[in-house]
């Protein structure tokens, strides 16, 4: 078994054990057994079992390496757009039973919360750097990081729609807020000394 094969198997293992026995009842060596791979090897995977439980949602330079990927004459607004929309058909937890006890048991354990929000703002980190090239700026410049924190926007208003009615697909929640920004422009704060 390849590395990416080793990695997934370990992750649907451990997803399985989780949702079976809860995040704190399942040890690490349980998930190695299950497996049928070494302890040694899992932690060389998945160093923690936070990162283990939040393995489904993918790494989070995910979405860094997709903008960078997509053709480099594509409007940013485009290739934005394109590169969330990846990540929501490249993440999650298949089924809506499954993906439902997938995220209660994320909001009931706060370590693997407190991980989500780390890979939240490694996530956002990754794409200011990855946008700051494509729009050939730098990442200290502010259309830069609130561009990139309108795109996590997105992504946190697609998972409170999908988390209240799992017969939504994500992709076209994501979509819809979208459209939704575009149609009208954004109101921007700005000082009363500022205004003519």
């Amino acid at each position: 078994m390849n590395a990416t094969r080793t990695r997934q198997h370990i992750v649907d293992v451990a997803i399985d054990l989780f949702l079976e026995r809860g995040y704190e009842a399942t040890t690490m060596e349980e998930v190695a057994e299950r497996a049928d791979i070494g302890t040694s090897t899992l932690y060389r995977y998945f160093p923690t079992k936070e990162l283990l439980a939040t393995a489904p949602i993918g790494p989070p330079e995910l979405m860094a390496d997709t903008l960078r990927a997509r053709p480099a004459d594509e409007a940013p607004e485009v290739a934005l757009g394109e590169t969330l929309l990846t990540l929501l058909r490249a993440v999650g937890i298949e089924g809506e039973e499954r993906r439902a006890k997938y995220d209660a048991m994320l909001q009931e354990n706060h370590r693997p919360r407190a991980r989500l929000m780390d890979w939240l703002q490694e996530a956002y980190t990754a794409l200011v750097e990855a946008l700051a090239e494509r729009m050939g700026s730098t990442d200290d410049d502010v259309h830069v990081s609130a561009t990139a924190w309108l795109a996590v926007h997105v992504l946190q208003r697609t998972s409170e729609a999908t988390k209240a009615d799992r017969s939504l697909d994500s992709v076209e929640v994501a979509t819809g807020i979208m459209a939704a920004l575009a149609a009208r422009p954004l109101v921007k704060p700005r000082a009363a000394a500022d205004v003519d």
